[in-house]
């Protein structure tokens, strides 16, 4: 008898986050990807507990870092999915698990571009578009959350915000598309020099987000994202406890970059549903490549002397933009035999210390400190998206 072979059966390599909320008790974790690399990363790894991830998060700090532009909606949400679906990684089969997707859409655009995003980002595989109450009136306005200069953004008006979630939700309603707020009073808030005025500057924060959280829910919005770039968890933990009083099921997302050495433990009891490592592994590329480029630059200084693009990335120390930048080149045939020996090294490195910074995240109890060793800091990385080192006409011209 001849021997039977068994084919691999593929699946979709997405899944809906509304489903795996259900399938796990609520709780979920998602971990920020830039490429393909990074999200077949997220999708292999397994901690020693047996810990993976749920899914992934598409940052607008990260993709734009990697397309070598500011983090300051200088190209519009729309623009960066057409970007994204012409990656193309997640809409793809895979033999293994699937992975659900959330994307980081600012501001949410223009309204007119917002039936078209949201079918856009549906057929990628986007379960939750996650949309920031920010006062945003012009392309390259917007001020990161986690920069100290957040205070100087200033909040959208939050009945004209409901408005916008509306149009969100008309815009998915044949979609399984999970429409999230995030509120920003807590990263929007000036804070002040006297612990008195402080005090009643928190707590006035606290009272708005909460007011924001009620009339976001009644604008019929899915999920609410609370976000703080305080080292303390207090003010997140305080919001999560108190929205809970009213409200029992609509989903809560926390994003503890900034307050990692709290426990996951403590964030899923106080109330929320959603954790998510915003910027971890872009964090680890730069890191693990700055440093393996250091050693290849001062053996070969002339590397890339003629190269002006890739000259500008590596004294941005943006080497997220640089890989992509090399393996386009690869892919056209357009890459020196060095650039390629270079490029090889590089990615390996990085594929290295991406996938040591996973485990320790999967396998850490805190919500991610444990891979601080491993990574750039927060700051670091927003002063190297600071500087812009590709045009954007190149982008989506």
């Amino acid at each position: 008898m001849g021997s039977i072979q068994e084919k691999a059966i593929l699946l979709p390599s997405s899944s809906s986050v509304r489903s795996l909320l259900a399938q796990n008790n609520g709780r979920i974790s998602l971990c920020e990807t830039h490429n393909r690399t990074s999200t077949e990363i997220i999708r292999n790894a397994v901690g020693r507990g047996g810990q993976t991830f749920d899914g992934i998060w598409y940052s607008g700090l990260c993709q734009t870092t990697y397309l070598g532009i500011p983090d300051t909606e200088i190209i519009s949400p729309l623009q960066r999915a057409s970007l994204l679906a012409l990656n193309g990684d997640l809409k793809r089969t895979t033999n293994n698990r699937a992975l659900c997707a959330a994307f980081d859409a600012d501001s949410g655009g223009d309204m007119a571009d917002i039936p078209a995003l949201v079918g856009l980002l549906s057929l990628i595989g986007v379960g939750m578009i996650i949309i920031e109450d920010k006062a945003i009136s012009a392309p390259g306005q917007k001020i990161n959350s986690l920069e100290d200069t957040s205070g100087l953004q200033g909040q959208a008006d939050m009945h004209e915000f409901a408005d916008i979630i509306r149009a969100f939700k008309v815009a998915s309603s044949k979609r399984d598309i999970m429409v999230t707020a995030r509120i920003e009073s807590f990263t929007c808030r000036i804070s002040k020099a006297d612990p008195n005025e402080e005090k009643k500057s928190c707590k006035r924060a606290l009272h708005d987000a909460l007011q924001r959280a009620k009339t976001y829910r009644e604008a019929g919005v899915d999920a609410i994202m609370i976000h703080s770039k305080s080292k303390s968890p207090d003010e997140v933990l305080e919001f999560l406890r108190e929205y809970r009083v009213g409200d029992l099921h609509t989903p809560l997302v926390v994003v503890p970059t900034a307050y990692s050495e709290t426990t996951k433990e403590t964030l899923y009891t106080a109330g929320a549903n959603i954790i998510i490592y915003a910027n971890h592994l872009m964090r680890a590329k730069i890191k693990a490549v700055s440093s393996i480029s250091e050693k290849v630059l001062a053996q070969n200084p002339d590397l890339f002397t003629d190269d002006d693009e890739a000259r500008a990335c590596i004294e941005a120390r943006n080497y997220g933009c640089l890989l992509r930048k090399l393996r386009e080149r690869s892919y056209w045939g357009e890459e020196s035999k060095e650039a390629r020996m270079y490029r090889i090294v590089a990615e390996t490195c990085a594929s290295e210390n991406i996938e040591a910074t996973v485990n320790d995240l999967l396998e850490g109890e805190l919500a991610g400190c444990e891979a601080d060793t491993r990574i750039i800091s927060v700051k670091e990385l927003l002063k190297i998206n600071a500087q812009q080192v590709a045009p954007v006409a190149g982008l989506v011209g």
